[in-house]
């Protein structure tokens, strides 16, 4: 404790003496050389040598009057005349320095995280939806946007940036917001984007394989989300049917008291609900219900907050018009998620004459082991395949596609379509009424990368627009 005064102590004096003012606080700091820099000071930490000379650059051209930097850099990149404060301890620490400038935003909220491979965005929302039912006033952060529900925000990352949580932390704080429910990403938790946050509680969807692109292994990435359950203080839930619950309890730190959900609640067989009755909704039902049951909400209550929650866009969407098969459109790009999502599909809409298609692929740049697999389920459950891109990046689409169809038998009928528009419109031509299309891995996102350029196309807008041209 002694140590975060000292240096945050020595960083404020640094930054008064530059900007000859006292009483500082987050205006007077810039975080990115993109934004506003003039008259600030720019705080940079975890850069890249190759381009934090850039970045100086620019905000030095934008007007800022000094630097503070986590680690030395040759002198030669800093600007003539331009002080500079450098703090080690920034590395880790970035978020207490936050609080500080934005005066403990976070101080008497309830805060709870949400972390796991498949179902945190579904969850967050279905949380938001049930704690605005029940009175309170609810502040999220995730994929499908940043804010006070339900008026949010668009967000380019699940876990944003340090400075940029920290400013929703502050609208959060000056809208007198009860609650605050974070999808916690596990780059985000690796990063330290939420270091020093105390979760009052905290929920793991499940644990698979995903992002091994990004941390190597099953290890690292197990690690990382355990971060969450590290900085949880009074109640963690744990997915009882997942194997991997019993490895996160055995390697945090937390003291927290630990309970467990599975699909099956005391009302499970008395709601009505909008969504699709698959088990990843019924298991974010379960814990739901365990939430608001600590609050003493009636079993009555609940089951009217059940039955008028509505689904998030991408996310088990259904798209329904006379005369053509229906379309679910889902975010489901793992080979557990997608194998999960036509099981389920396939008991719920009990398939039998009738034919399932699925239009799908696989990111580029990203972890390649997950191609085959996933082409493995699409093989075992699926009638018609249509192999697709799905943000493609540097790589090849033919390329991924390749690898794809070499996990599916060759008795299946395989579509290569690389563009998705035209993948979608071939399976809207070889459907019939009664058949399901699943259109899997992008959910309700805006674009799809190519690397050096990037397209607008959205799932959902465009299976829309084309059964309405026919």
């Amino acid at each position: 404790m002694a140590k975060r005064y000292i240096e945050i102590n020595k960083i404020l004096n640094f930054s008064e003496t530059i900007l000859n003012k006292k009483n500082l606080n987050y205006k007077d700091f810039v975080f990115n050389h993109k934004d506003q820099c003039l008259r600030k000071i720019l705080v940079l930490t975890n850069f890249k040598d190759s381009t934090v000379g850039e970045y100086i650059n620019s905000a030095y051209n934008k007007g800022i009057r000094g630097l503070i930097l986590d680690r030395k850099v040759s002198k030669s990149i800093i600007p003539e005349k331009i002080p500079v404060c450098y703090s080690k301890y920034l590395s880790s620490n970035l978020n207490l320095f936050l609080s500080e400038i934005y005066n403990d935003p976070l101080k008497g909220k309830k805060i709870i995280g949400v972390t796991g491979t498949d179902g945190k965005t579904s969850l967050v929302h279905l949380l938001a939806q049930a704690y605005t039912a029940v009175g309170k006033k609810v502040g999220i952060v995730s994929t499908e946007g940043n804010g006070i529900y339900p008026r949010l925000y668009k967000s380019e990352y699940t876990t944003p940036r340090n400075d940029i949580l920290f400013k929703y932390f502050n609208i959060f704080k000056n809208e007198s917001v009860n609650l605050i429910i974070i999808e916690s990403s596990s780059q985000g938790l690796d990063q330290g984007r939420l270091n020093h946050i105390k979760f009052d509680t905290s929920i793991i969807t499940n644990i698979t394989k995903d992002h091994l692109d990004y941390h190597k292994n099953y290890s690292s990435y197990i690690r990382s989300k355990c971060k969450l359950l590290d900085m949880t203080h009074k109640k963690i839930f744990l997915n009882i049917d997942c194997k991997n619950s019993n490895r996160l309890i055995n390697i945090t730190s937390s003291d927290a008291k630990v309970e467990y959900f599975n699909s099956k609640y005391k009302i499970s067989s008395k709601h009505k609900t909008l969504l699709i009755n698959n088990s990843a909704n019924k298991y974010n039902f379960s814990v739901t219900y365990s939430l608001l049951k600590q609050m003493r909400i009636t079993d009555k209550k609940i089951i009217r907050i059940f039955s008028k929650i509505v689904p998030i866009p991408g996310r088990n969407n259904i798209i329904r018009k006379r005369g053509f098969a229906h379309f679910i459109i889902d975010y489901a790009h793992t080979k557990d998620s997608l194998e999960a999502l036509l099981i389920d599909i396939r008991e719920i809409f009990s398939l039998h004459a009738n034919k399932l298609i699925i239009v799908f692929g696989c990111g580029g740049d990203r972890d390649k082991r997950k191609r085959l697999e996933m082409g493995k389920v699409a093989s075992s459950l699926c009638d018609i395949i249509i192999l697709s891109d799905d943000n493609p990046r540097s790589e090849k689409s033919t390329k991924i596609i390749n690898e794809i169809n070499e996990g599916i038998s060759e008795s299946k009928k395989v579509y290569k379509i690389a563009n998705r528009r035209n993948a979608i419109k071939k399976s809207i031509k070889l459907s019939n009424p009664g058949d399901i299309v699943v259109i899997a891995g992008k959910g309700n996102e805006e674009t799809i990368d190519y690397g050096r350029k990037t397209i607008i196309h959205n799932d959902i807008e465009c299976v829309k627009k084309l059964i309405n041209e026919n």
